[in-house]
């Protein structure tokens, strides 16, 4: 039989017993985080679950196909059953006798050894990427950087976590607007210096960042310069090779600080952790500014970055008509690295921009995307819709 699990309230509760002829219900529940503390135990073919945005949340979607083999969404109205079935990895059906023919097709696809079609629309075969995005020193707008990269992947319908790991001047968690009772990266590092970290806590202390329609997950930075070292490079990496299973994308903002101490022997590294985000990412994106300022620092911190990653993708912030061109051909000049992307001036609105011009330039921000080695499905309309 297929073993089932169904989200949803207790109205729909009470339908369990018409699927003992086909189905092993083996829990219901009428919460996200109850289904999050039972699959990690007891894992389940098909999850039904009422199509509603209380339900349907983006920490649910991040457990198919693995935890769960397949969602079958029950939306009884047009707009919802429309709204469910544009969902990357949902099965929408009208009502509840309608999910019986999907659980026998997914008991189909397994007994065929055969992905289902959650592992087909969720892009299981997309290999996750790890990217790190990096300025120096002087407000070049890496954290908007982040943040609108986040969006376009978001946007894409890729699961997408964006981390804050600048131990010098974290703001995500500000920008965004986010509740950070914790600061969620530092809490997943000492987890895992205590070798408890799992997904089911990764979905413990993620935060949603939530805006037009948009949606995904953040683990915010230290609240305090001063306790940078609650994020060293061992527990960095640890915390990198766990989310890089749970995630399609992972976006980690570095700030600008790569210093190493060199002088004392086995002594804390400061800015240890960039350095080894900058090792270990898949690809590294670097930002910086085309007035004259911006352009010496980004030669330099080219440089100093050099040994740490391969060639980055590099991408001109609030760029003004006419001085693209020239910021350009300096940077190569000196630096032999080329610009691969110009964003334009903003209104210097900052994080409240960064949202939106993920969609008033989709084109660029997905071509940034992916240089950075990110697989983007079509475009198409915004993957979380009200």
């Amino acid at each position: 039989m297929t073993i089932v699990g169904v989200l949803g309230p207790q109205t729909r509760l009470a339908d369990l017993g018409s699927l003992s002829d086909w189905a092993d219900v083996v829990w219901g529940v009428d919460s996200v985080r109850d289904v999050v503390r039972h699959v990690s135990d007891s894992p389940v073919d098909v999850l039904i679950a009422d199509a509603s945005v209380a339900y349907l949340t983006d920490e649910l979607l991040r457990l198919t196909p693995g935890r769960i083999g397949l969602i079958c969404a029950v939306a009884e109205s047009d707009g919802i059953f429309e709204w469910a079935a544009g969902l990357g990895g949902i099965t929408a059906v009208r009502n509840f006798a309608d999910t019986r023919s999907t659980a026998r097709t997914v008991a189909k696809s397994n007994s065929n050894g055969t992905r289902t079609r959650s592992s087909i629309e969720n892009g299981s075969d997309r290999a996750p990427v790890v990217v790190a995005v990096w300025g120096p020193v002087g407000a070049t707008g890496v954290t908007t950087t982040a943040i609108s990269l986040s969006t376009v992947c978001a946007q894409a319908g890729l699961s997408t976590l964006l981390c804050d790991v600048d131990t010098r001047g974290s703001s995500i968690a500000i920008a965004l607007g986010v509740m950070d009772e914790i600061p969620g990266f530092a809490a997943a590092c000492r987890l895992a210096g205590r070798n408890e970290l799992t997904a089911s806590e990764i979905g413990r202390i993620v935060s949603i960042a939530e805006r037009d329609g948009v949606r995904f997950s953040v683990l915010t930075g230290i609240p305090r310069a001063s306790r940078w070292a609650e994020v060293g490079p061992a527990k960095v990496r640890t915390v990198l090779e766990l989310v890089k299973e749970i995630y399609d994308v992972v976006i980690v903002d570095i700030g600008f600080g790569i210093e190493e101490n060199e002088w004392i022997d086995e002594a804390p590294q400061r800015d240890g952790a960039a350095r080894e985000i900058l090792r270990r990412a898949d690809s590294v994106v670097a930002v910086g500014n085309s007035d004259a300022v911006g352009v010496s620092r980004i030669i330099r911190g080219l440089d100093e970055i050099r040994d740490l990653c391969e060639s980055p993708i590099l991408i001109l912030n609030r760029v003004a008509p006419g001085t693209g061109a020239d910021a350009a051909d300096a940077i190569h000049r000196f630096s032999d690295h080329i610009v691969r992307s110009s964003v334009p001036t903003d209104g210097r609105r900052g994080v409240d921009e960064a949202f939106g011009r993920a969609r008033s330039h989709p084109t660029l921000w997905r071509n940034v995307a992916e240089l950075a080695g990110v697989s983007l499905p079509a475009p198409r309309k915004s993957w979380w819709r009200r």
